[in-house]
């Protein structure tokens, strides 16, 4: 017997775009307990990250009525082991090339729409005809104000393999970004990301006391842009496509991971505003090569480059001198697709009806729809 009020939920442990993702969804449903997945190592994180305008309870004995799961296959897998009907959110659905990158089983599986085109040959989700494409997972729309400043945001940074790569990334793009922000005249008005004490200390010597420099809520980064100018980000989906449904202008910097290039090259269009590696750091040849081995594959790739090679000289210099002749733009020109308003911006009421109607009349977990993978399960992204 399924109780009727409380959804466990889970999210990949691999910087902060799911754990948005799942906020978005949360808000739409109003009146569950919420009970974070103890198994997962990013319940702490996503509680402080939501914030405090849902109902978190801690486990009592009785099973949760559904599952909502984000980006995170293998604990989607357990869950629905234990029993318990899960509800799959895919954010990233042109990313994966192996098996081990989705669910074995969910009792509905919702792929968030992207101007992707076709999927990667090797995707698994080409044999999964009854995928739930939803529209774009992002805040209701509101209008923007602006009036604030620029806004830096480089997300949750950290992910299972990054290692050292995210210090060297701030040193390599971040400092050096708000250094020439500064010095072309422009108004920061907050730098947001997962930063390291170092990192805060040394923006924070460099700009007024009043820009809060670090992590913000979801609730507060939200509001953040809709007070923004312009926004200079890592390119993350979740944060692209936010500013693109509130029509903020912004400049594309270099990705972090897999999902930041392909990011940068679905979302964003080239030009000024779109800022990425030199060849030096990345080959976007050996990227594609290694892909048919799947996203870890590539991030063990793009991390060792990122540590090994960002702080070279001339990497240096040639970000530099990027940064500065954008931030010499009168007004910084939109390095996102015209076209990304187009795709929506329902997908969070989309999938909380899906959660919705599976609390109701949950589907035998025996009857799922997806096919069994086979062979051993990567840990999960």
């Amino acid at each position: 017997m399924h109780s009727t009020g409380t959804l466990l939920v889970s999210t990949t442990d691999f910087g902060w775009g799911s754990i948005g993702k799942l906020r978005l969804i949360l808000d739409e449903l109003d009146g569950l307990d919420i009970l974070m997945d103890d198994a997962s190592n990013t319940a702490e994180l996503a509680a402080q990250v939501i914030g405090g305008r849902h109902r978190f309870v801690h486990s009592h004995g009785a099973p949760a009525a559904a599952a909502l799961v984000v980006n995170d296959p293998v604990s989607a897998d357990r869950i629905t082991r234990s029993g318990t009907p899960v509800v799959y959110v895919d954010s990233l659905p042109y990313l994966w090339t192996t098996a081990s990158e989705v669910p074995a089983g969910a009792a509905v599986y919702c792929a968030q729409r992207s101007p992707a085109g076709a999927l990667p040959p090797t995707s698994p989700l080409r044999q999964w005809a009854d995928v739930r494409w939803v529209e774009p997972i992002v805040p209701p729309p509101r209008r923007r104000r602006g009036g604030a400043g620029v806004v830096v945001s480089v997300g949750g940074l950290h992910s299972h393999l990054s290692g050292g790569a995210s210090d060297a990334y701030l040193r390599a793009v971040l400092v050096p970004l708000v250094d020439a922000l500064i010095s072309a005249g422009h108004r920061v008005a907050a730098v947001c990301g997962n930063l390291p004490v170092w990192a805060r200390t040394e923006l924070a010597a460099m700009l007024p006391g009043s820009v809060r420099v670090g992590p913000f809520s979801a609730y507060e980064f939200e509001a953040a842009l809709l007070r923004a100018d312009a926004l200079f980000t890592s390119p993350g989906s979740t944060t692209i496509l936010q500013a693109a449904s509130v029509g903020l202008p912004t400049a594309l910097l270099p990705p972090q991971n897999l999902s930041q290039i392909l990011n940068t090259e679905i979302f964003g269009v080239p030009g000024g505003s779109v800022i990425t590696w030199p060849g030096s750091v990345i080959d976007r040849t050996l990227v594609d090569e290694l892909r048919p081995a799947g996203e870890d594959a590539v991030l063990g790739y793009v991390y060792r480059q990122i540590s090994e090679h960002s702080g070279d000289p001339a990497v240096r210099s040639v970000l530099r001198e990027r940064f500065r002749a954008l931030a010499a733009c009168t007004g910084v020109p939109d390095g996102l697709s015209p076209h990304l308003r187009e795709l929506g911006h329902g997908g969070a009421r989309h999938v909380a009806r899906i959660v919705k109607q599976t609390i109701l009349a949950p589907s035998p977990v025996e009857d799922s729809r997806w096919p069994l993978a086979t062979g051993t399960r990567a840990d999960a992204r």
